[in-house]
């Protein structure tokens, strides 16, 4: 005669495999791994330089900085993984980045517009941006790739021919400038506006890309171009909106760079398209389209935020910081084309 011991029943056993179930799934999702791999850097920084992790003034100091430096990267990559789960890509993001704070920064200066004009042309300019982006690669046939770069050797000339070789500077006493320039202190914590108009964005463009039908629309897009066309999805309007997003989020991020910072350079943004993607694709979005998140990519964006910062903090040298960036972008590439296997 056998005895069943107790907890052997079969509600048990369920009950028991349900849990397993949830705790694979939960860690199989890729925010957990991207937040935990987050963590672990930003401990890095307490690992390798404990002194600046004693203070709450230099410890915040650091967090100032790591929002700071993210705060571009998500903004762009909100535009970016629109693109990228909608089945292409824009490598113009960097020099549209550059021309927008240059751009602003001249009709501020040479045009003497206000605040808001000058922001309102500078979208208008992203958006024109991104609309011929999309229609080139919609309506001619002209892939992403090619398109994107021709457009960024565009936008660069163009913004070296507004610095003719140096740099724009903001006029002092600008009304309103302080909204998108300016900081707040919070517990001890100084956060830049631009911070704020990231979370803001990144809410924002979460929803929609979420609750919307353009949203689905976008991931149907991705997923399978032929089944969207078939179902009555306007596949073509969707890139094209994609792209004009992107020129548009991507003006609103050289904008709060330039008002904070005061100045910048006609190098501006370069390199910040691989960045950007390396961003993307770390937070889950598929390289091939259908799949992704905002959220997702908003903790990717982290990530490449706090490497150059735990690199600064131990006085590495900025050759090797492009090198570690480009090893990471390999690295997430790799990582995305496992895990989907």
């Amino acid at each position: 005669m056998s005895v069943e011991t107790e907890g052997d029943g079969p509600e048990e056993t369920a009950v028991s495999r349900g849990a397993d179930s949830r705790l694979r799934r939960l860690l199989q999702r890729r925010q957990i791994g991207v937040f935990i791999g987050f963590l672990l850097l930003f401990g890095l920084i307490g690992v390798t330089r404990p002194d600046l992790f004693f203070s709450w003034d230099d410890f915040s100091g650091i967090l100032s900085q790591l929002l700071r430096q993210a705060a571009p990267y998500v903004i762009i990559g909100i535009g970016m993984a629109y693109l990228m789960i909608g089945g292409e890509f824009d490598l113009s993001v960097g020099s549209m980045y550059g021309v927008a704070g240059l751009t602003f920064a001249m009709l501020l200066t040479d045009f003497r517009l206000t605040v808001p004009a000058a922001l309102v042309v500078v979208l208008l300019i992203g958006a024109i941006v991104g609309l011929t982006n999309g229609v080139i690669v919609t309506k001619v046939g002209i892939p992403s790739l090619i398109t994107t770069i021709g457009m960024m050797s565009v936008l660069r000339g163009f913004a070296y021919w507004l610095t003719t070789g140096g740099s724009r500077q903001l006029p002092d006493d600008l009304g309103l400038i302080d909204l998108f320039g300016g900081s707040i202190t919070v517990a001890g914590v100084e956060i830049a506006y631009m911070v704020f108009w990231m979370l803001a964005l990144t809410v924002v463009f979460g929803l929609v890309l979420q609750k919307t039908r353009f949203g689905h629309h976008v991931y149907a897009t991705g997923d399978d171009e032929s089944a969207a066309d078939r179902s009555g999805i306007n596949t073509d309007r969707v890139k094209i909106t994609n792209f004009v997003i992107t020129g548009v989020v991507t003006a609103i991020a050289g904008v709060l760079s330039i008002a904070y910072f005061g100045s910048m350079f006609g190098s501006a943004g370069r390199g910040f398209e691989l960045l950007i993607i390396a961003a993307v694709v770390i937070g889950g979005t598929n390289l091939f389209g259908g799949e992704g998140s905002i959220s997702g990519m908003f903790l990717g964006s982290l990530v490449i935020a706090v490497i150059p910062v735990l690199l600064v903090l131990n006085g590495v040298s900025v050759a090797f910081q492009e090198t570690l960036t480009g090893a990471v972008i390999i690295g997430a590439v790799m990582v995305d084309i496992y895990l989907r296997d």
